[in-house]
């Protein structure tokens, strides 16, 4: 499974608002993208717009990776990121796609709005289950 996660790793993550989603094409050409992620300690969440090209990336192969990274651009000595690896599957419905929409409004108001409010069934959610994480920071890879 690769390294552990520490709590200040968890928190780093959880505060976040973007991270890059990277999947890969039926050719294996790899494509990556913002997403605006939850996560709860054990899966990331993605709201997703229904009949995208990552959507059909995650049922044709759902290996993908995400990177959280931060940094100050005057001061490159704070760089800090984390890389996760893991299986992806579509939610649509059901127990755990309301309690990852639930965290997903409270992170992101705008999905609890009415112009961003959406119902089950209406919008897929991407579930990842991160298999390893690397993590580097100033520099320095932890693998």
């Amino acid at each position: 499974m690769g390294i552990k996660l520490s709590k200040s790793d968890i928190a780093f993550i959880k505060q976040l608002p973007v991270c890059r989603l990277g999947t890969s094409t039926e050719e294996c050409e790899p494509v990556v993208r913002p997403v605006w992620p939850v996560f709860d300690g054990a899966n990331i969440y993605i709201a997703s717009d229904p009949d995208t090209p990552k959507l059909e990336h995650i049922e044709a192969n759902p290996q993908v990776s995400l990177v959280f990274d931060d940094y100050d651009p005057k001061n490159w000595s704070t760089i800090k990121g984390i890389r996760v690896q893991g299986e992806a599957e579509l939610l649509w419905n059901g127990k755990e796609y309301r309690y990852a929409h639930d965290l997903l409004k409270e992170k992101y108001p705008e999905y609890a709005s009415p112009e961003g409010i959406w119902k089950e069934g209406d919008v897929p959610i991407i579930k990842v289950t991160p298999v390893s994480f690397t993590k580097w920071s100033s520099g320095h890879w932890t693998k």
